[in-house]
């Protein structure tokens, strides 16, 4: 059985991003200049290392799919849709509002942001079954290589699931933007083999490995 490679890639930066804006599913988002030459990077290093991709998934945030079309004119996948699945938290009224808001109401009710529930919105927890949900899929589909264009918090989910970690240890595994996660799956299952790379490390830490 030929082992399968798993991209996990958080969209680039954001103009919300810097104005320090939740986005959640409230707010699209659009890509800052830095964001949008990160994620060309990623695209770029990944190509010449090698990568061929046969499928990319997208979340439907706006920030999401601009990345994902950055990321195509270079990769050139042979399938590119969008997946609700990778779709941001739903934070309900925390959207779009000032990010210290989101942790100063989750201290407010005595938990941890992560377990923080809004009326009518998503926990962690909501978020985790959704991208195990869709990994599952593709990590037993017929595709060899897929890349799913996502989010910090819910990679940060499906990383702690991979891994066997609880959700004490979600704030260590949160993505930064345009950073780039590798599974390998393989007869003895999933192997991490780089984890929250960014950018400017995908040369090095890629450098030589080939039919990734």
């Amino acid at each position: 059985m030929r082992a399968k490679h798993i991209y996990l890639i958080k969209h680039g930066e954001t103009e919300e991003n810097l104005r320090g804006i939740h986005q959640g599913r409230a707010v699209g988002g659009r890509l800052s200049e830095r964001g949008r030459t990160d994620i060309r990077g990623v695209g770029k290093r990944l190509v010449s290392a090698g990568v061929t991709v046969d499928r990319m998934l997208v979340s439907p945030m706006s920030r999401c799919r601009e990345s994902a079309d950055l990321l195509t004119a270079t990769l050139r996948p042979t399938e590119i849709r969008v997946d609700e699945r990778l779709a941001a938290k739903d934070s309900g009224y925390l959207g779009g509002r000032p990010r210290e808001l989101a942790a100063a109401e989750a201290a407010r009710h005595g938990v941890p942001i992560q377990r923080f529930r809004t009326p009518g919105g998503e926990s962690s927890e909501d978020v985790q079954a959704r991208y195990v949900d869709l990994w599952e899929e593709i990590s037993t589909g017929p595709e060899q290589t897929t890349v799913l264009v996502g989010h910090g918090g819910g990679i940060a989910c499906l990383l702690l699931w991979l891994t066997g970690n609880g959700f004490d240890q979600y704030l260590q595994h949160v993505h930064g933007s345009a950073r780039v996660t590798w599974v390998e799956v393989g007869v003895t299952g999933p192997q991490i083999r780089l984890m929250n790379a960014s950018p400017a490390d995908l040369a090095d830490l890629l450098d030589g490995r080939t039919d990734r």
